[in-house]
């Protein structure tokens, strides 16, 4: 499975709440296959938004509607799906802007991160050369171990039923997104018992008929 070919320009999405493998998968998916990058500029275009926010609420009126509007979180900070929503959309119009960048120079790419949220994005760059894979967990106990087990004295530990609920909705947004949209734009997989290579390959089968379907 590992010799399947990665079309130029295509682009992997990886989305899912703390604690379900985004990182880990991602840089595996890299060493699996080489023709691919990461591009791991999401969370310096939260951190660029945060720094313009606060510039506006020091230059202009901090209580003005517009200010009021535009609202990017820092890091320490848990989302729930509405509001991480509500985040992306700010962050769309950029990643928009790396997707066609990756795309025009024909460069496959994996980009992840708490902040892609799929139905904010779908749409995006006309949903060309592109699949959305979301991965979650089955059970609060699962996320705990997980976090836990990275980082003991992580301040995640203390909302694990916010993380959680998170990661419910976000599985069933996208597998409603997944039965009325383009066949397997739209995936959701259950990291709770599987492997690393179980998790690869079932990666690679997804990227298979999403590409055969584009073809």
């Amino acid at each position: 499975m590992r010799d399947i070919k990665i079309p130029k320009g295509f682009i992997v999405f990886i989305s899912g709440v703390p604690g379900t493998g985004k990182t880990t998968i991602s840089y595996n998916l890299l060493k699996r296959h080489n023709d691919f990058r990461i591009v791991e500029e999401t969370d310096l275009i939260r951190e660029v938004l945060l720094g313009y926010n606060e510039y506006l609420i020091t230059e202009y009126q901090p209580d003005s509607d517009f200010i009021k509007n535009i609202n990017i979180t820092d890091h320490n900070i848990l989302l729930t799906l509405r509001e991480a929503k509500k985040q992306c959309h700010h962050m769309k119009k950029s990643f928009e802007k790396i997707i066609e960048r990756q795309q025009r120079k024909g460069i496959p790419t994996i980009i992840n991160g708490v902040h892609i949220i799929p139905s904010v994005l779908n749409g995006i760059c006309n949903n060309k050369n592109l699949i959305y894979i979301n991965l979650y967990v089955n059970n609060e106990t699962s996320i705990y171990n997980r976090i836990y087990g990275r980082a003991p004295s992580s301040y995640m530990l203390k909302h694990i039923s916010l993380i959680y609920k998170t990661n419910q909705d976000l599985f069933t947004e996208v597998d409603f997104l997944s039965k009325n949209n383009e066949p397997y734009l739209f995936n959701n997989i259950d990291t709770t018992d599987l492997g690393l290579e179980e998790t690869l390959k079932l990666i690679d089968k997804m990227i298979i008929k999403r590409t055969t379907a584009l073809n």
